[in-house]
């Protein structure tokens, strides 16, 4: 674990230094916010004990910066001043836990190891979660494709993918997917370029060595080469900064890496999946992203649908999700009534996958435990109503339900025109069985 003590107290921080650096901990100090921002700026910590009171200023204000950089970072503030007020504004900025001065050693080495603990028991559970049976729902023929696409590159180990789409289509539902069926008995290690300060991001993919840099107080093992044998997952690579690219590129067509500081190249064998909801070729026409690290970051490219276009998916994946809150909600919801099944299939959903299941998790929360089906009445207001504005006339008035029948007739009527009457190529377009079709076409009184 990477300790960090910041407090102006020089007899308190250094006692604290040799207290915790006895038990085996990487141990940094710093007496005021500039030299926390100093050391932020060269990398993250595990755990942070802050002064509330620091020389150059407030220390809950470093709260956020530290967290950004290291959101599972654990902070403990330190306070003279055990105020109420001062205590949850700490809390409210993400500390956790905090301690009253003067506090005895082992107050502090307990909530020390407990802090420590909880890190490492999440990096488990993350671990954990990337290897159990991660499934790819839908049957439509873009989604059978990836299925068959999965099988294909599950036996191959040095390859790259690129998986676009837009935002929450799934691409990290696919990347686990890969890495499920794959024979290699390496991790899934996901990175999300995005996220990772610049100055921090080559530190953590390819790692350094003690005393590359100032406040290098110990090897650092790097992303890449946790992930040898195993799948190295990095998540808006349009992102990437364009000084990482070269290096990137030169990994990807080697399969060797040399950490910062270190004068040996290592060879890595892994599976490198990458995703991205921008256009990379427009990123690479404005000369924001390389061309040659385009051609072999796409080396296997897959693209994923957005909801709207997966027809009848949309209700699998709804069953689904209602499996799920049913287990973790200990609740016996029976599924969604013929009028929202039809309001799923018509909405554009544009926050895809993520959208339906942020919706369902909503209704869940807020319904009448009473009310063992999903109604209208349960949806989001704004989502009815962008519906039923979208499918009525202009100018047209009723009721939503009116509204919405209007839309549907229009719909229907749209699609058997499409498709010159064919009534099976109609339904399919629409993700709905045959059957189906002939019922509604019977309600409007169009059969």
């Amino acid at each position: 674990m990477d300790i960090w003590i910041v407090d102006d107290e020089k007899n308190l921080n250094q006692g604290l230094a040799l207290a915790l650096g006895g038990q085996g901990c990487d141990v940094s100090q710093a007496y005021s916010l500039a030299d926390l921002s100093s050391l932020l700026s060269e990398r993250t910590p595990d755990v942070v004990l802050l002064d509330v009171r620091l020389p150059d200023g407030d220390g809950i204000s470093a709260l956020p910066s530290i967290l950004r950089a290291r959101p599972e970072a654990k902070v403990i503030v330190m306070t003279a001043y055990g105020d109420s007020p001062t205590i949850v504004r700490a809390i409210q900025e993400g500390a956790y836990d905090f301690l009253d001065k003067p506090f005895p050693l082992e107050a502090v080495k307990n909530l020390v190891a407990r802090a420590s603990e909880s890190i490492l028991l999440k990096r488990r559970l993350s671990r954990l979660s990337s290897d159990r049976s991660v499934t790819l729902v839908g049957d439509c023929p873009a989604i059978a494709a990836i299925r068959d696409l999965v099988e294909k590159v599950s036996g191959h180990t040095d390859v790259n993918l690129l998986i676009s789409g837009e935002s929450g289509t799934g691409k990290e539902v696919v990347a686990q997917l890969i890495h499920a069926a794959s024979r290699g008995a390496g991790d899934l290690i996901a990175l999300n370029c995005a996220a990772i300060p610049e100055a921090l991001l080559e530190a953590e993919l390819f790692g350094y060595r003690k005393g590359a840099f100032t406040g290098a107080a110990q090897d650092k093992i790097g992303l890449i080469e946790s992930a040898d044998g195993g799948t190295l997952f990095l998540d808006e690579i349009a992102d990437l900064p364009q000084a990482l690219q070269g290096k990137l590129l030169r990994f990807l067509d080697s399969r060797t890496l040399r950490p910062l500081g270190d004068t040996r190249e290592r060879k890595v064998s892994l599976r490198v999946v990458c995703a991205t909801a921008a256009d990379l070729k427009t990123r690479v026409e404005q000369g924001s992203f390389r061309q040659d690290l385009f051609y072999r970051v796409s080396m296997i490219p897959v693209a994923l649908p957005p909801l709207r276009e997966r027809g009848h998916d949309v209700l699998l994946l709804a069953e689904t999700f209602l499996s799920e809150f049913n287990r973790k909600m200990n609740r016996s919801v029976r599924g969604l009534t013929p009028e929202v099944a039809e309001v799923f299939l018509r909405y554009r959903w544009p926050g895809n996958v993520r959208e339906l299941r942020n919706v369902l998790e909503r209704v869940f929360i807020l319904k009448d435990p009473a009310d063992p089906d999903i109604r209208l009445s349960d949806l989001p207001a704004e989502m009815v109503e962008t519906l039923a504005e979208e499918a009525s006339p202009a100018g047209e008035t009723g009721t939503l339900e009116d509204r919405l029948l209007a839309g549907e007739k229009t719909v229907l009527e749209k699609a058997l025109a499409e498709h010159d009457g064919n009534r099976t190529r109609a339904a399919e377009s629409l993700g709905i069985s045959r059957y189906a079709l002939l019922r509604k076409l019977q309600k409007h009184h169009l059969a």
